[in-house]
């Protein structure tokens, strides 16, 4: 149809398309990509239109025009959902447990796989598009009773840790009753144990390091996270008592030998940090008084340490960021009588002139550090950018936004290192750019958040779909003082910067989602097998699926 028309009214049409819509047109056909790419006026236009630095355009040809905007394109992820290539990684005769599976959020991109009904807990590396096994965690061999994977955790120390669950068969005198995982079931009595087997992938012969749970034999891990083989915490849920629940740090191992070559039976001393009944008294206190109360979040069911294992942070159900978090860095190996104070993930922000709006904020994802003279004195200037959500408490409508930070020391007391993590101490944020596209969850799972190593990608997984973000990070940490992003980026009323998505819709429910060290790579853990997204600009839109074998 378009092709019918003269073609000064296709340039018409095209110029008064938004650029997107403008670069999909011209790789429909031939015959509209040379309209397309020769027309200087209307590439100029598109060219205004999409973020960038200036650039004096009058000594570029037409053709280099076109080569910049296309470059400019692609760094936007225009079309992208068009183009995004996807290689879904599944197991030929068994089902992944998205749940129990795990990312590595340093270091190697790595992936622990767990499948139903399997012992062992598969390690692939994300990499070049493809999932390369680097190694199979082994449980024990032929014992009796059933061995089921509830969790795993990477840890900053090389190590994986796997949460078991034994159901141990009766027999006390068989030849296995001498295995650690058979001794501990016998020893707490003929009922489900639960177990933690730490390998490390650092040194594949370094011993297992395993420890039991005897007390909470009832109990069901909701979350771990590790900070390295000494340290550890879990989240606890009572299998028929709901209202039953905890977090308990584990720290200062005890060492003890083992009957099995290669395993260090360990016993950790156990910290409570969060108790259901507690908070739920302190619920009580805050009602009365006619106050809303910072426990009734309920039982933690993911939890992450932070800031050099100084923090840990709490995600709670149909959350997307974490919603509280608790100060760990002074507790000792002893009993606590005072839990430590438990902090809400909420901050006062400025929206607008007229409104102010209470955001819960993301670990910064992004930061800048300068040395400057300011009046002969060597000051450091931190700057950071994270992603943060809001909503409004009379209206209830829901805002994403990405927020900055800064402070400022003198050189010779500053660290001159980059810690993303102590950037979410400060208090005082500025919002430099909206999020369109978000919306809150509405499933008990919550969203999921990523962001690229460099920070020019953001992703949220919401169920079965994923929203990204383009980002200049340097741009938007400097409020748009370099005009990188045009006019008609902003608000026409708030002046604020607007950003829109590319929306994937995946056709499976997304359980864990993180970058590899490519910007344009994306890993999604998912019920359908594990999702590897290419979003450069070298896609077809190809949709793979690949069968791994064991």
């Amino acid at each position: 149809m378009l092709l019918n028309l003269p073609p000064e009214l296709i340039q018409l049409v095209l110029q008064h398309s938004t650029t997107p819509s403008f670069l999909q047109v011209e790789l429909s056909c031939r015959a509209l990509h040379e309209i397309a790419s020769s027309s200087r006026e209307v590439i100029l236009h598109h060219l205004h239109e999409t973020p960038g630095l200036k650039v004096d355009t009058r000594s570029l040809k037409t053709r280099q025009l076109f080569q910049l905007l296309m470059k400019r394109s692609f760094q936007q992820l225009y079309g992208a959902q068009f183009s995004a290539k996807c290689t879904t990684f599944c197991f030929e005769d068994f089902a992944l447990d998205a749940r129990a599976s795990s990312l590595a959020s340093h270091g190697d991109r790595d992936i622990a796989l767990v499948l139903k009904d399997r012992q062992d807990v598969y390690v692939f590396q994300a990499k070049d598009g493809q999932l390369h096994l680097k190694t199979q965690l082994r449980s024990p061999q032929d014992q009796p009773g059933r061995i089921e994977v509830l969790k795993t955790a990477f840890d900053r120390e090389g190590g994986v840790n796997v949460l078991h669950r034994l159901v141990p068969a009766t027999d006390e005198d068989g030849v296995d009753a001498t295995h650690p995982f058979v001794r501990h079931a016998i020893q707490s009595g003929p009922r489900v144990s639960v177990y933690m087997a730490r390998h490390s992938l650092q040194t594949l012969n370094e011993p297992i390091r395993m420890c039991a749970f005897p007390d909470h034999a009832e109990y069901e891990p909701l979350a771990l996270a590790a900070a390295g083989e000494s340290t550890f915490a879990i989240s606890w849920q009572h299998l028929r008592e709901t209202d039953d629940y905890e977090v308990v740090l584990y720290n200062s191992p005890r060492q003890s030998n083992s009957n099995t070559p290669g395993v260090i039976d360990c016993n950790y001393n156990a910290i409570t940090l969060i108790d259901g009944n507690r908070q739920r008294q302190s619920s009580d206190r805050y009602r009365q008084a006619g106050l809303s109360s910072p426990y009734d979040n309920g039982p933690a069911i993911d939890i992450s340490f932070n800031d050099r294992s100084s923090q840990l942070l709490y995600y709670h159900r149909a959350q997307t960021l974490y919603g509280s978090f608790q100060r760990i860095q002074s507790i000792n190996a002893h009993a606590l009588l005072v839990q430590p104070t438990l902090y809400q993930n909420s901050c006062m922000v400025q929206f607008s002139d007229a409104l102010s709006l209470l955001f819960s904020i993301a670990i910064p994802f992004f930061g800048t550090h300068a040395t400057r003279n300011e009046n002969n004195v060597e000051m450091c200037h931190w700057q950071y950018l994270a992603f943060g959500i809001a909503t409004h408490r009379k209206e209830n409508w829901t805002v994403a936004c990405l927020l900055k930070s800064e402070a400022k020391c003198q050189a010779q007391n500053c660290g001159h290192v980059l810690n993303l993590d102590r950037g979410r101490r400060f208090s005082q944020w500025t919002i430099v750019a909206r999020l369109w596209g978000f919306q809150n969850p509405t499933n008990s799972l919550g969203c999921k958040l990523a962001a690229s190593d460099r920070g020019t990608r953001l992703a949220v997984a919401n169920w079965n779909v994923i929203y990204v973000w383009a980002l200049e990070p340097d741009a938007l940490i400097e409020e748009n003082a370099n005009e990188f992003y045009p006019p008609s980026f902003r608000s026409a009323s708030s002046g604020m910067i607007e950003l829109r998505p590319i929306v994937l819709r995946i056709d499976a429910v997304c359980f864990k989602l993180c970058f590899t060290h490519q910007e344009d790579e994306l890993i999604a853990i998912t019920d359908r097998g594990v999702m590897y997204w290419d979003l450069g600009p070298l896609g077809k839109g190809q949709r793979i699926t690949q069968r791994l074998t064991l």
